[in-house]
């Protein structure tokens, strides 16, 4: 059983957020697309299916929801929806602040009408504050929220991320959201109003940009692949990210390493890294003549975290998603099937996706179907709403959840710190001798990247690879509801915590595991970080200039990890509302690669549709034109402008002062910009490169036209709309810095302010916890001490 089946959701979003809803649906609910009359704006949106008859963006993100239409300018329409509403729990809707508010559905109304109803509104900035009323687009929310800055290569504008990031990601907070304030529902019998924003939600995907930047306000230039090397091979590129000496020794013994790579100097990745124009060569030359995929599994073999470059059509073929059912076919359009990317998740070992195709327009008024139907399912989560309330004190949704983290890296770490910052208590699980990389990672046990991850935690310092230490763990696994771990394949089941051996611990505890390319399937043993999921999915080859298709850019952000760290949070609360309602727990996964593949499905099912039709776009949108990234006064300053339609552009041209290139009659028309969209950009820059970045916004979205910054953290510090929403947090790390973190994605009319407490130092609390939680006496605690089972924090920094 899926663990939200017998939720009810009605889904207004449109274009923006759309994920929500399906990621919903994926995990059980019934999900109903209410669409006005003439059909939902998506339905419109590009990519198209080869004829042109259907939209592929639309398909892929209502894919598993049922349909329905209402007119909402209408009384008739309204009181539809109110009908729906009067036995659903979440409802859905992307519109302009203030657009529902003119129509009498504004959130305050109704939740009047709907006491228990959780309402999400997904949009650009914010339901108020000095944005909310800008226009905006995917590109305008991924360069304010940072992540595009970072992109492409020095010598050219930064580069967009292929598929709709801002969107899709502003979805899975909505997800997200929408569940945690469902569970303090459950809890108080009150629904409330989430209020998500795509800016703060990509905001939070930027590599700790805020803290690292906060102590350090330097800027790095794009280098494209930066330190995550590309190395050419005799059909294509792998990428093998060697940062310890293990890995390093291991290739040198692999390629034969004598003479220049032997020098004992590059057993240090710093050394390493200054020499690259040396190294790069010579590895290369040992690749020239080998397949990128056999290079890539020998590498693996060999232990060396390595990753092939595949093409839109190599990651629907090979055997590794062939083994993993990656894909599924599923009807896109009448009479029309695609391969369609068959989900995010597994849960207890079964895919979580949509087994069928999106709705057709209105297709629950054209078959007289009612609009929801009675379960089993549905009966057991209903019955939870009678209980009576028993309301956290302190009110943060998540309080008295116990979630043992043995998250490294970004992925469970970043799970857990979205746990602890709604009030659960989470428990690191670490060791001076088997740190968290991202703790040790600048050669101290305290850095920016890791306060943010692991702030509001608690720390248990304990040595798993000992026998007494695993029962320790398996102890408080006993007494957890959470257990959160995204290490090698097979890492927890060799020490006594895998899936079967937490649920025999504890068959109510919900467990999320995610690994670099899974957890199953041909390469499951495959090592990795978050930029080797770049390959391996597609995504390295599509973000790219379109003119530099043989030469791969990309960006240097970890990407995808801090996503599916939300991701493991999103199926984790699933889980827990399913123990609620049926008493048992569960086993959540997923693979990492799979999180780009999954939002980049609609250019996957053209490429299967049209096959070798996707390439890189770059920054260009069939959607207008101007549709670029513009120079700015200033170092490396840029901004974004976008326009849709012909009105738009007339507006520009005001803002501009009306060039005389600007009035040739064939820009009148969105076909004849598209056309000339190179021109345009060219003669738009002359204007952009006379002002800063802040102004050419301002300019042009008071006047309507889409635009924003291309923000770096410099950027966010003093963003006047992020500073109105709270969410830079400040937070005084004891004997270390006082920097500013991350905040949260979403915000909540019942949600009080996110806990932003300091990250523990290593093993800060293991005697509290040995004490108070696994109740050993002092005497036995000295003991475990003494023989290095636990730890109290070093007193120095400990080299491995």
């Amino acid at each position: 059983m899926k663990p939200l089946s017998g939720l009810r959701v009605v889904d207004l979003a449109d274009e923006k957020g759309e994920l929500c809803g399906r990621l919903l649906a994926d995990l059980g609910a019934d999900v109903i697309r209410v669409e006005p009359p003439e059909g939902a704006l998506s339905r419109t949106l590009p990519p198209f299916t080869p004829g042109g008859e259907a939209s592929l963006y639309f398909a892929v993100r209502n894919a598993g929801k049922r349909g329905a239409v209402l007119n909402l300018e209408v009384e008739e329409g309204r009181e539809g929806l109110h009908e729906l509403l009067g036995d659903a729990d979440l409802l859905i809707e992307s519109t302009q602040p203030g657009t529902l508010a003119r129509l009498g559905l504004d959130a305050e109304a109704l939740r009047a009408r709907h006491p228990g109803l959780i309402v999400t509104s997904i949009t650009d900035f914010g339901q108020d504050g000095p944005y909310a009323d800008y226009q905006g687009t995917n590109m305008v929310g991924v360069a304010l929220g940072g992540m595009l800055h970072r992109a492409g290569i020095a010598e050219k504008p930064p580069v967009m991320i292929p598929g709709s990031l801002a969107y899709d990601v502003a979805g899975i907070a909505g997800a997200l959201g929408s569940l945690v304030a469902f569970w303090k529902r459950l809890h108080t019998g009150r629904g409330q109003h989430i209020d998500v924003s795509a800016m703060d939600a990509t905001a939070g995907l930027t590599d700790w940009s805020l803290p690292n930047y906060s102590l350090n306000p330097n800027l790095g230039h794009r280098t494209g692949t930066g330190i995550y090397t590309l190395y050419r091979c005799a059909d294509g590129f792998i990428r093998m990210i060697i940062l310890v000496p293990k890995h390093w020794r291991a290739l040198k013994k692999w390629v034969g390493a004598t003479g220049e790579l032997d020098d004992p100097k590059y057993d240090q990745f710093i050394n390493r890294l200054m020499d690259m124009d040396k190294i790069v060569p010579l590895l290369e030359g040992f690749f020239a003549d080998k397949k990128k995929t056999e290079v890539a599994v020998e590498a693996q073999r060999r232990g060396i975290p390595a990753t092939p470059l595949l093409l839109p059509a190599e990651v629907l073929e090979n055997e590794h998603t062939r083994g993993r059912g990656t894909f599924r076919t599923l009807p896109v359009a009448p009479g029309l099937e695609a391969s369609v990317a068959s989900g995010f998740f597994t849960v207890d070992g079964a895919r979580a996706g949509p087994t069928t195709g999106p709705p057709e327009l209105g297709e629950l008024s054209e078959l007289g179907e009612p609009g929801w139907t009675e379960t089993e399912e549905r009966a057991s989560l209903a019955a939870l709403f009678a209980r009576d309330p028993s309301p956290p004190a302190d009110g943060q949704p998540l309080r008295g959840l116990r979630v043992i983290d043995c998250g490294v890296g970004a992925v469970g770490v970043e799970a857990g710190r979205l746990f602890a910052e709604n009030g659960a208590d989470v428990i690191k699980i670490e060791s001076s001798d088997a740190p968290d990389f991202i703790r040790v990672i600048m050669s101290s046990y305290m850095n920016p990247s890791f306060l943010s991850s692991s702030r509001s935690k608690r720390s248990f310092g304990v040595d798993l690879r000992t026998a007494k230490g695993q029962e320790l763990v398996q102890r408080l696994v006993r007494e957890a509801d959470v257990f959160i771990e995204n290490n090698g394949a097979g890492t927890m089941d060799r020490l006594g915590l895998g899936p079967e051996a937490l649920h025999a611990l504890n068959p109510r505890i919900v467990s999320f595991s995610s690994q670099s390319v899974g957890s199953y399937g041909p390469w499951k043993d495959w090592i990795g970080y978050g930029p080797n999921t770049h390959p391996v999915s597609g995504l390295q080859h599509l973000w790219n200039y379109p003119e530099d298709e043989e030469t791969p850019a990309g960006s240097t952000a970890v990407h995808p990890d801090h996503l599916v760290g939300r991701l493991g949070a999103l199926a984790a609360v699933a889980g827990l509302i399913h123990r609620e309602a049926r008493g048992r727990g569960s086993h959540h996964d997923a693979a990492q690669f799979e999180t780009p593949i999954g939002l980049m499905a609609d250019l996957l099912a053209q490429e299967s549709l049209e096959p070798g039709s996707v390439h890189p776009v770059g920054n260009a949108s069939p959607l207008g034109a101007p549709w670029s990234c513009l120079p700015c006064d200033g170092e490396d300053e840029w901004c974004v402008i976008n326009v849709r339609s012909d009105a738009e552009w007339q507006q520009l041209r005001k803002v501009i002062g009306d060039p005389s290139w600007a009035a040739d009659p064939f820009l009148d028309s969105v076909e004849g910009r598209i056309a000339q969209r190179e021109h345009i950009d060219v003669e738009l820059a002359e204007w952009t490169r006379q002002h800063d970045p802040r102004a050419v916004m301002e300019m042009l979205q008071a006047v309507g036209v889409p635009a924003g910054i291309v923000a770096h953290p410099g950027h966010h510090l003093s963003d006047p709309q992020l500073l109105h929403r709270g969410y830079p947090k400040l937070v005084v790390q004891p004997d270390y810095e006082s920097l500013m973190l991350e905040g949260p994605a979403f915000l909540g009319s019942d949600l009080p302010e996110v806990v932003t407490e300091p990250a523990p130092m290593l093993g800060e609390h293991t005697r509290e916890i040995a004490r108070e939680l696994l109740g050993l006496s002092e005497t036995e605690i000295e003991a475990l001490i003494a023989e290095g089972v636990i730890e109290d924090p070093p007193a120095e920094f400990k080299m491995l």
